[in-house]
This record gives structure tokens, sequence and C-alpha cells, in this order.
């Protein structure tokens, strides 16, 4: 299962955002095991995860020596903030109030796919920005990350 598309979605006034049907479809019965959402360390928004994905993403971080300072650092940042979260009868989920307001989530979010069964969830004016902001830097970018293969293409 693989995330492809980008959502944007509103959010109501008791800070709900009912997932979009195209989500809906892709995740499947995936969406009954719920979400964990949590800070994300690059950025400032929120990174989501389906809950397979975030049970492969945490057992990578638990296998960390917790005794070795930079482990137990990353550790840390890692789960801050990290939070369940389960769909409603209508399919919405509530984005916990100390996230949305850590990420400067207002009104629209966008849901934005990063890997599979994760996504990053920005407030829409803050993702606008990011885009503009690496925009200068993405030609660049597709060069060195993408460019030394011949089999990529664009």
């Amino acid at each position: 299962m693989q995330i492809l598309e980008t959502y944007i979605v509103k959010i109501d006034a008791k800070g709900r955002m009912a997932l979009p049907s195209g989500l809906k479809r892709v995740l499947g019965t995936i969406l009954d095991s719920g979400f964990y959402i949590r800070r994300s360390m690059s950025e400032r928004c929120l990174e989501m995860y389906t809950a397979p994905q975030w049970e492969a993403a945490l057992s990578r971080v638990q296998s960390l020596n917790p005794y070795m300072r930079e482990n137990r650092s990353f550790i840390r940042r890692f789960m801050a903030g990290v939070k369940y979260l389960t769909p409603d009868a209508a399919t919405r989920i509530n984005i916990p109030y100390e996230l949305s307001q850590w990420a400067g989530i207002e009104k629209e979010v966008v849901l934005s796919p990063v890997g599979d069964g994760m996504f990053e969830m920005w407030d829409k004016k803050s993702y606008e920005e990011v885009l503009l902001r690496d925009e200068e830097q993405y030609a660049a970018m597709a060069e060195r990350i993408m460019g030394d293969n011949p089999s990529h293409t664009l």
C-alpha cells in the first residue's frame, strides 16, 4: 500500500479532520487499525503513520541501545508527542490540540506522502511557504539525488 496523492483537508471547529475518500480507498482495512501521529524531526509539521508503518519504524527505534546518549536523544525526539488516533464513525480523526499548535495547523491541512504508509501533515500556508523556499534548490537537489543513476527518468 502506497500513498501517492497529496490531499488538502479542512479542519472543523473541534479540530477534526475528515479523511479524504481517495485516502480511505487506498488504506482499505488498514484504516481500522488507526494512525500514529508525531512531531516531525526536520520541519514544523506532523508525521502521520498507518499502524503497520509505525510498528515497523518503532521496531527499528526500539532496537537502539538506550544507554548510548546519542541513541537516547534520538529516541526521545522520535517519541516526542506521539499520539494514537482512531477514526470515528464518520472517518474523522481528531488532531490533538498540542500537536496542531506546535505545527501551526489552523483551518486547512495538506497531507503529503513521503513514504509507504506515512505522510506529512502541514498547515496549508506553511506547506506552500516550504515549497516556495525549496523551489530554487529543487533542480540542484534533483540532479544531486537522482542524476547519478541513468535509469531514473522524470
